[in-house]
């Protein structure tokens, strides 16, 4: 048991006034030695409780200013005590004594906690026990050395324990197992919508809450903009048991974005993603209508998106979707998605409502979305989520090569006929320091093309393909090789391919300025 305890102040010197408090047994007389128990109070905000000690007395040392030396090798030391004692959990600490001019008077025993060493307790002797820590939990210790005039010498070395039961043996009864990881996930935001918000250049959206086995700490919103989606820094949160809201901010007044909402939980945990959808932020106050001729309507809503079948594409899937028009009178291009972990991947952008994604797990399903884009940036809402299996077989590109992490080259492909011709169109959407490129390889001759091999060269070295679909892509140098798969191998006079890659730059990205297919030149538009 801690007994009662009195207190008694010593001035130490007048230039620096310093208080020590003195512990000692009430009922007994002044002079009498200072004891304390063994088991103390707890270290504020960090759940431990820790073995107190009694201060010794302090005497006057005013001229003293020589610190003492550092302990003795600080060590895990077996603790004196009957098995079964009831002293909780945590470590025993032996050190040397140090040494100093006048006299050592006590040790500091510190903890290290966020970087930072904090004393936990302070004892006279060389050595203690800290209680009340976390079972089967490392702490990493250090003991200073101080002496009547307060002068603390250097630290000794750094000791890291971990906590037991301070009997030194087994208790009676199995020790608890300690706290389990959580690595549940939350589950997914469902019926994200947007709602109306009269702020300029903002975006309401509105949610189902997740539900956690642990609880929901927060919400992210992401919102596509520049090519990529990243985390909204401007979003403002407010989390209802029957429905969660969001307000983001910062936006470009008038202008569409894509938004998709994970949750957090309290251990770290994310949730998949919910759906996509599209906003435009709002323009508050109302403007002006828009200048005759400015084309602020979006494309229709992109329908049917699903598998085409009778294709073989090992570790891929053939998609396609219904054409949707627009008030331009121009055919819009389209942005297929692709629901990863905890987010969104970007598979492309596409002139045709089709699309063959390659690089999958076979026999693993994967969700798509996509979304129908005009010339002026106006976006669709997103299709209804489908999810297809990818063909089995494993991916459908070959090994990556060592050096560029790309496809090796295909096997030589055949030579230009007589009535063959071709022509490549090549369109880029570039962000900074990426873009992604589509090829078409349209067949302008009078003879099929049975087998083929585009080829064309990077104008700058800084250019280069990163990854790439429905062909087997290799790059040396600035040259870069495209090779038909076997099942897009043929190309029937008029009909064409569509083939496409992302890539990496740096300052500029300028067009390839002449392509071949087999070794013959082809016009390009």
């Amino acid at each position: 048991m801690i007994p009662h305890l009195a207190v008694r102040r010593t001035r130490v010197r007048r230039t620096a006034r310093r208080e020590v408090t003195l512990m000692s047994v009430q009922g007994l007389r002044k002079a009498a030695a200072v004891r304390a128990g063994l088991l103390g109070a707890g270290l504020a905000g960090a759940g431990l409780a820790l073995a107190a000690a009694a201060l010794p007395p302090a005497y006057a040392a005013a001229e003293d200013t020589t610190p003492p030396s550092a302990p003795g090798t600080l060590r895990d030391c077996p603790l004196p005590a009957a098995p079964g004692s009831g002293l909780g959990i945590g470590v025993s600490l032996c050190w040397g004594a140090a040494t100093d001019d006048v006299g050592v008077t006590g040790y500091d025993i510190q903890v290290k906690q966020s970087g930072a060493f904090t004393t936990v307790r302070t004892t006279t002797g060389p050595g203690s026990i800290v209680s009340g820590l976390t079972l089967g939990q490392s702490y990493t210790f250090r003991v200073i050395a101080r002496d009547a005039a307060g002068n603390a010498g250097p630290p000794s070395n750094e000791l890291t324990a971990t906590a037991n039961y301070l009997s030194g043996m087994p208790p009676s009864s199995p020790p608890p197992s300690p706290s389990p990881i959580d690595r549940t996930p939350p589950t997914r935001p469902e019926g994200l919508v947007t709602q109306s918000v009269y702020v300029n250049g903002a975006v309401g959206l509105a949610w189902t809450p997740s539900t956690d086995d642990v609880g929901i700490s927060t919400y992210e919103v992401h919102v596509w903009t520049g090519g990529a989606f990243l985390r909204a820094q401007q979003a403002t949160i407010d989390m209802r048991a029957d429905q969660v809201t969001a307000v983001v901010t910062g936006l470009t007044a008038g202008r569409d974005y894509l938004f998709y909402v994970v949750a957090r939980d309290r251990s770290g945990n994310l949730s998949a993603p919910s759906d996509l959808v599209r906003a435009r932020a709002m323009v508050e106050p109302p403007a002006a209508s828009p200048s005759p001729g400015t084309d602020t309507t979006p494309p229709g809503t992109p329908t049917g998106l699903a598998t085409v079948s009778g294709m073989s594409i090992p570790g891929g899937v053939f998609l396609a979707w219904n054409t949707v028009g627009d008030d331009s009178g121009v055919p819009p291009r389209y942005d297929l998605f692709r629901r990863t972990e905890n987010g969104y991947a970007y598979e492309g952008e596409n002139a045709t409502p089709r699309d063959i994604v390659s690089g999958l797990e076979g026999g693993k399903p994967y969700t798509f979305q996509v979304v129908a884009r005009d010339a002026a940036g106006n976006l669709s809402n997103p299709s209804a989520p489908y999810t297809a299996i990818a063909q089995p077989g494993g991916t459908s590109s070959p090994s990556p090569s060592p050096s560029l992490g790309l496809s090796p080259s295909p096997s030589p492909s055949a030579s230009p006929s007589s009535g063959s011709g071709c022509r490549v169109t090549y369109a880029t959407t570039t962000w900074d320091g990426g873009f992604t490129a589509t090829v078409t390889i349209t067949n302008t001759g009078t003879a099929a093309i049975d087998g083929w091999r585009l080829g064309f060269g990077f104008p700058l070295a800084s250019q280069r393909v990163t990854n790439g679909w429905s062909a087997v892509w290799a790059q040396s140098g600035t040259a870069v090789t495209a090779g038909n798969y076997e099942w897009n191998k043929t190309i029937k006079p008029g009909q064409s391919v569509y083939l496409g890659f992302n890539g990496a730059y740096t300052g500029s990205n300028p067009e390839p300025a002449a392509f071949t297919l087999n070794g013959g030149a082809c016009t390009t538009t």
